[in-house]
């Protein structure tokens, strides 16, 4: 609209003039929108706010309500604050109601702090003390440093030679290793947990030092670079090799470039090339096929990481000849099977013959061969 004001040059008309067209100027333009404090409800999911501090991709979901707060959409929310993580625009508007925000993982360990939801417009929509960041749980830092390991091999000094192999059967212990800057709480209220494979552990316990053997009671508080073990379930998937840690109502996972550790299934055996042979003879070479073997020599070689028996008779280290790198077959030079015959009904290797099983170790993981039709080897009259 426009107003047209004469001017004329007399006496202070013309002053008088331009008064009123700012009055009239100043009642026809709207005054700006001011940015107000919204009144309604921010539910957060984890109900305790509390997340992994200095941890990216932490999640949280926010669920607005009231009657002053605007549907959310990825036009009007400018950016979210997570105490004093402001600005944080890695969110996803899932409704007009639900706004999911990822941390960056700058978010320092903090008290309870205020989740501010900032629109474009300048509005702000808070929650007092919505949101906690906790100190997320932390394991030796390299996988070398062997930070989750078979507790059995926790004596062994070497750290190098610690087992970390486990089976998907489930049963064994694991031992984690805290960072020197963190520490594992056995009291309940801490809600200490793990799991492996993708299965939750059972019997937690927490000790003082990464080595120790006397569990710490339930009324005690973890020291800085500690130790816990569990029991891990049966069940577990083979090559899922991700740790997970929880406490203090945050968690944190581990992968295998983390932790070096393997989950495998039990080895099986489904053929020999050579499956029959008499009980003294010592130069028959077989070779076994079969599933989860070791693919390296070495370690075929190695008594405290798998054995091979036939009728119940180790294969010594020398017997073991070659491996493949498909884990699918090794040859072997079968033991003389003669003292076997002897014990078998006393009736002496002359006249023994019968067929007896041929099982594979994996003795890290606890894991042997199932006996099937396939795995026996038969031994024939001299």
């Amino acid at each position: 609209m426009h107003i047209a004001i004469p001017s004329r040059r007399l006496g202070g008309t013309a002053v008088a003039a331009g008064a009123l067209a700012a009055t009239l100027v100043g009642v026809l333009l709207p005054a700006p929108a001011q940015a107000a404090d919204l009144v309604g409800t921010i539910a957060t999911s984890p109900t305790s706010g509390k997340l992994a501090a200095l941890t990216a991709k932490q999640v949280i979901t926010l669920t607005v309500s009231g009657a002053g707060v605007p549907a959310l959409s990825e036009d009007n929310v400018a950016s979210v604050d997570l105490g004093a993580c402001t600005a944080i625009a890695t969110y996803v508007v899932q409704s007009a109601t639900v706004i999911s925000v990822k941390t960056p993982n700058t978010c320092a360990v903090a008290a309870a702090a205020d989740i501010v939801i900032n629109f474009v417009n300048g509005d702000k929509l808070k929650k007092t003390g919505g949101v906690t960041f906790v100190g997320a749980p932390a394991i030796l830092a390299t996988a070398a440093e062997r930070p989750v390991i078979n507790d059995n091999s926790v004596s062994i000094a070497d750290v190098t030679k610690q087992a970390r192999r486990f089976s998907t059967g489930g049963g064994q212990v694991v031992r984690i290793k805290a960072l020197s800057t963190y520490a594992f709480d056995p009291r309940s209220t801490a809600g200490l947990a793990a799991s492996m494979g993708g299965k939750p552990g059972t019997n937690i316990k927490v000790y003082a030092d990464e080595d120790g053997t006397t569990p710490l009671g339930t009324s005690t508080a973890g020291s800085v670079g500690n130790s816990m073990t569990f029991t891990t379930a049966s069940g577990m998937v083979a090559g899922d090799n991700t740790v997970t840690i929880s406490q203090d109502g945050v968690s944190k996972s581990f992968l295998v470039a983390d932790t070096g550790i393997a989950i495998v299934s039990a080895p099986t055996v489904t053929g020999l090339s050579v499956p029959a042979g008499r009980a003294n003879a010592t130069n028959i070479s077989t070779v076994i096929s079969g599933t989860n073997f070791p693919t390296v020599l070495a370690d075929l070689k190695d008594p405290a990481k798998w054995s091979v028996k036939f009728c119940g008779v180790e294969v010594a280290p020398a017997g073991f000849t070659a491996s493949t790198t498909t884990a699918t077959a090794m040859t072997v030079t079968v033991p003389d099977l003669a003292a076997v015959a002897v014990g078998s009904g006393g009736l002496g290797a002359a006249v023994y013959a019968g067929v007896c099983p041929v099982t594979v170790t994996d003795v890290l993981a606890s894991q042997t061969s199932p006996i099937t039709a396939a795995s026996h080897y038969t031994v024939v009259n001299e």
